[in-house]
C-alpha cells in the first residue's frame, strides 16, 4: 500500500531540534523523502543515521538559513538528490533574550527578525519558483502564538513571528490559483529542549500552566502531527490560514 507522501520531497529547516527532529521523523513515516536542514552538524547527522536505520531516504544540508547563498544551495542539493521540491517546512528560528523593548538592543532585534522571519522569507524565494515549475507545492511556515498576542518581554521574537503570520496570508493570495498552498502554525508553549534549556524552571512553568485550558505544555509530536496533515494533499481548499497549537489558549 502506498503511503501518504510517498515519492513527495520535503526540505525542513531546524531539523536537528526538538520539533524539527519529530517533523523528521513523521514525515519519514509517511513517505517523504527529506532534506535535513540545520546548523547543528552532529544531531542533523545523527537523525539521518536513524532515518535511514528506519528505510528512510534523506539528505543533510548544513549552513546558517540568512547566510549569502545557503537558501539557493539547499534548494539546488534537493533538486541534485531527488529532483524536486514538494514541500517546505520553515521551523528554524530562535528564541530570545525576555526584556523589554526599550532595553533591546538594535542588534538584538535586528537578530530576531533575520532568525525567525528573514530566514524564512529567503527559503519561500528560493524554493516557491520550483513549486511553480511543478505547479503543485505545500510550505507550512512555523510562527507562534507571540505572533498572534505579543507577548510581552519578548518584542523581537513576537514582531518577526506576526510577520511569518503575514507572509503567510500574503503568499497565500498570491499563490492561490498555482497548486501551492501556504499555511503558518501558531504553537504556545512547546516542551522542547531549547525551551528547557533557556528559560524553563518550576515557576514559570506553572504561570505557562495557568493560561492553558488543557492544563499542560504541548508536545512535539503534537506539532509534528499538525504539520503532516498540512503538508499532504488533504489540504486542497485552504491557504494563507493559521492553525493554532495552544491547548484552548487562544480561540479567536
Amino acid at each position: 500500500m502506498n503511503k501518504p507522501l510517498e515519492n513527495r520531497v520535503a526540505v525542513i529547516t531546524g531539523a536537528a531540534g526538538s520539533i524539527g527532529r519529530e517533523v523528521c521523523l513523521k514525515l519519514n513515516m509517511e513517505g517523504a523523502k527529506l532534506v535535513l536542514v540545520d546548523i547543528d552538524v552532529e544531531s542533523c547527522n545523527k537523525l539521518k543515521d536513524e532515518i535511514h536505520n528506519l528505510g528512510g531516504n534523506c539528505i543533510v544540508v548544513i549552513g546558517d538559513l540568512c547566510s549569502d547563498g545557503t537558501p539557493n544551495r539547499i534548494r539546488d542539493s534537493a533538486l541534485n538528490a531527488f529532483q524536486r521540491i514538494d514541500i517546505l517546512i520553515n521551523n528554524a528560528g530562535s528564541g530570545s533574550e525576555m526584556k523589554p523593548i526599550w532595553e533591546m538592543e538594535f542588534s538584538d532585534w535586528e537578530r530576531d527578525i533575520k532568525q525567525n522571519l528573514s530566514s524564512q522569507f529567503l527559503m519561500c524565494k528560493a524554493i516557491i519558483p520550483q513549486m511553480l515549475k511543478q505547479s503543485y507545492g505545500r510550505i507550512i511556515n512555523v510562527s507562534s502564538s507571540a505572533g498572534m498576542e505579543g507577548h510581552a518581554l519578548s518584542g523581537g521574537y513576537a514582531a518577526a513571528k506576526a510577520g511569518v503570520i503575514a507572509m503567510t496570508k500574503v503568499l497565500g493570495k498570491e499563490l492561490a490559483k498555482t497548486g501551492v498552498i501556504v499555511n503558518t502554525i501558531a504553537p504556545a508553549v512547546i516542551e522542547t529542549k531549547m525551551l528547557q534549556k533557556e528559560w524553563f524552571n518550576e515557576d514559570v512553568k506553572n504561570s505557562l500552566l495557568e493560561r492553558i485550558p488543557m492544563g499542560r505544555l504541548g508536545q512535539p509530536s503534537e506539532v509534528a502531527e499538525m504539520i503532516n496533515f498540512l503538508a499532504s494533499e488533504k489540504v486542497s481548499f485552504t491557504t494563507g490560514a493559521v492553525f493554532d497549537l495552544s491547548g484552548g489558549r487562544a480561540t479567536y
